[in-house]
């Protein structure tokens, strides 16, 4: 099942590229304490940027309290809030709502099930010359999670995307 997941999830980000002749594309990796993965972002028009990460969430598992990761989609709808220029790159400071699914395991309840939640990320992006793009930022998640916990199914808050709201990600990414 997670194998089709992973599967899925980049076969529709590798089907991204047939609509970047509007605007610009970039793609690259997702780096952060929550896990690690892969971005792809389409930016339509100037003012806004379509993120899209697909990433294993690693929550304990390198700790050694849990084997298993899950996996996580996320969309972003960016808006520039304000860029700055400088000799060698440009930087954005990057504001939107978005959108988080996946199979994961969370604090709350100790639930190894399915979330879906409402996001909000701020971000800052430097654009160098090279089309070399590098993103700091934070997602912050509202939804549920839900699954099967000792054969009676569970639905909750999804607690790790509140607690886990102000831990950074690194996004390294190439221009096309």
């Amino acid at each position: 099942m997670k194998q089709r997941i992973i599967i899925a999830s980049v076969l529709a980000l590798f089907a991204m590229h047939g609509v970047a002749d509007a605007g610009e594309l970039s793609a690259g990796v997702f780096n952060s304490f929550k896990g690690f993965g892969l971005s792809l972002d389409y930016a339509p028009s100037t003012g806004i940027l379509n993120s899209f990460m697909v990433y294993a969430d690693t929550y304990r598992v390198f700790s050694g309290t849990y084997r298993d990761a899950g996996i996580k989609m996320v969309y972003l709808h960016y808006n520039r809030l304000k860029s700055f220029e400088s000799d060698s790159a440009s930087f954005d400071i990057l504001l939107g709502p978005g959108a988080s699914t996946g199979y994961v395991r969370d604090a709350g309840s100790e639930l190894f099930g399915f979330i879906l939640s409402a996001d909000v990320a701020i971000a800052l992006r430097a654009r160098f010359q090279r089309n070399i793009d590098l993103e700091l930022g934070a997602v912050a998640e509202l939804g549920f999670i839900s699954g099967d916990n000792g054969g009676k199914f569970q639905m909750s808050m999804y607690d790790n995307g509140l607690a886990q709201a102000l831990l950074p990600f690194l996004k390294i990414m190439v221009r096309f």
